[in-house]
């Protein structure tokens, strides 16, 4: 069974104003009362910038969409975690669970406000698929979700600190609370250490949007952010809730490739890695070798050239993937 859901981002408002509505107080309207309380507060009220470039205001469509995604996943995960029970995991999961589906919706309030203020299609949420069918699938797809979501805010605060600094704060602090949540899942769900490596891993809007692809249900998306799309890659092999830091892992993949290939590795703050791919096992499966020195997540694509020195450049030379890869 999948988790289904078309749950939409907005809630009906309740804030009251006199007259027409600013756009800040239009975008407030749409978060309720409860969900600003149970979030901790609401969208921030410091102002916008004089202008934002093109480019970042095309990587806050994404950061939209992904966060759509997020936050219909955590709404939806809300109603049925009531009905599967919390047995097994700490006792306030649900109270934090709820917590951050308010933080979600707050986190989509926000982009939608950026891009409203700055005349910019908002993107609209879509139906999403959900391969969960307890607490514990559902714990374990939030920590690789919220581990996307993390790179991409990364992305996003590295691209703004140099075309618009003054966007910093507000990617700045939501990273960091994306980082906690991390942290529980990482903890009540894998039973891995909350705080795996000093730095998290920066991965690019077009790579988080392929992540986010397998959940969102085939031509539902009102609007879909203009980026490439990439044959789909996944792990097979090895199993369980890390894969260590060495050894071999076989990855499944429907690109049509061939030639001299290699899986490409991107990890915390560090230079992309290359590891050979050594053989074929069967149709759409490749191997390769897991490089040492990797912690927490780490993100995986396969290209046939090992030249790039940031993700944006592997981004151009992505053959497949990426694949999120749980290290440690």
């Amino acid at each position: 069974m999948r988790l289904t859901t078309s749950v939409s981002v907005a809630l009906l408002g309740v804030v009251s104003v006199m007259g027409a509505p600013t756009r800040r107080q239009a975008a407030q309207m749409n978060l309720s009362a409860e969900v600003v309380s149970t979030a901790g507060g609401g969208i921030p009220n410091s102002g916008f910038p004089p202008t934002l470039s093109k480019s970042t205001l095309n990587d806050i469509q994404v950061a939209n969409f992904l966060e759509n995604l997020e936050s219909a996943f955590f709404q939806a995960a809300v109603t049925n975690i009531t009905t599967w029970g919390t047995t097994g995991f700490p006792d306030d999961t649900l109270d934090i669970i709820r917590r951050v589906a308010a933080q979600e919706q707050v986190h989509v309030a926000t982009f939608e406000d950026i891009l409203t203020h700055f005349n910019t299609e908002v993107i609209p949420p879509c139906q999403y698929q959900f391969p969960v069918t307890d607490t514990a699938s559902f714990l374990k797809l939030a920590q690789i979700i919220t581990s996307v979501g993390i790179g991409a805010v990364i992305n996003l605060a590295a691209a703004t600190s140099i075309t618009d600094p003054a966007l910093i704060q507000n990617l700045a602090s939501t990273v960091t609370n994306e980082a906690r949540q991390d942290a529980f899942f990482r903890q009540a769900a894998l039973g891995l250490v909350p705080n795996p490596t000093p730095q998290d891993t920066q991965i690019s809007a077009i790579w988080a949007l392929n992540l986010a692809l397998p959940f969102v249900v085939p031509n539902s998306c009102p609007l879909f952010p203009q980026v490439p799309i990439f044959p789909a890659m996944t792990v097979v092999a090895p199993t369980g809730n890390s894969t260590g830091d060495s050894g071999t892992i076989t990855f499944s993949t429907t690109a049509q490739v061939s030639g001299d290939l290699s899986i490409a590795w991107i990890n915390q703050a560090n230079l992309p890695v290359f590891t050979p791919v050594a053989r074929t096992l069967t149709a759409g499966q490749l191997t390769s070798s897991i490089p040492p020195g990797m912690g927490g997540m780490a993100f995986a694509a396969l290209v046939n050239q090992t030249t790039a020195k940031d993700v944006a450049t592997l981004t151009t030379m992505t053959l497949a993937g990426p694949a999120a890869v749980q290290i440690s």
